[in-house]
């Protein structure tokens, strides 16, 4: 092999490792502008909300996928209290916060009852409501209501993804959703996000 074949075959393996970088920093770059394509349609998208059955209501909202800089730049409260928590933050995988609203209304039986106190009987009216979604009991005296309401919630989250395109093997992620349900309907879903992190 002389001197030029030896500096062409430098020159062409310089140039296809040139080549194999752009194309590295090109399909890295389409990730990002998809990241960032996705994370705008969630944060500008609104909640959905439906009824499930009776007693169960259901919210879905879009994902946000930032990275661990985002994160602490934009998510810097939630990340002080997932501390407080006992996560590490380099363990993080995913961060979810939902803001839920009870608006119940109270329609409950005023009664006569009494209370003893240092073993003298005081004459009170009592309140109680008791159903599968609520249950308040309290004592009506000297015109103040003192007691006690309990709202049992189960919320349910489910994360899904939705496809812009498929085909046999190859697909491309549109958006990844997370739907919560509760099963009181006395409590609504305000604000929900889903916040995944990558590494």
């Amino acid at each position: 092999m002389n001197r030029r074949t030896g500096v062409l075959l430098v020159v062409v393996a310089a140039l296809a490792g040139m080549v194999w970088l752009q194309q590295r920093k090109v399909v890295r770059l389409k990730q990002e502008r998809d990241r960032h394509e996705q994370n705008s349609d969630a944060l500008l998208s609104d909640l959905k909300r439906w009824q499930v059955d009776s007693a169960t209501m259901a919210t879905d909202v879009k994902t946000l996928r930032l990275s661990m800089d985002e994160l602490e730049r934009y998510r810097a409260d939630d990340l002080v209290k997932i501390k407080q928590m006992g996560v590490k933050i380099k363990n993080l995988e995913a961060a979810a916060k939902h803001q839920i609203e009870i608006d119940a209304p109270i329609h409950a039986t005023v009664r006569d009852s009494v209370v003893i106190r240092d073993s003298v009987v005081v004459r009170v009216q009592a309140v109680s409501m008791m159903n599968p979604f609520i249950q308040l009991h309290g004592v009506i005296e000297r015109d103040s209501l003192i007691g006690s309401v309990h709202l049992p919630v189960t919320l349910r989250q489910a994360v899904w993804i939705e496809y812009k395109r498929r085909w046999l093997f190859w697909k491309k992620v549109k958006a990844v959703h997370q739907v919560i349900t509760t099963d009181n309907p006395y409590v609504e879903v305000k604000y929900s996000e889903f916040i995944h992190v990558q590494k």
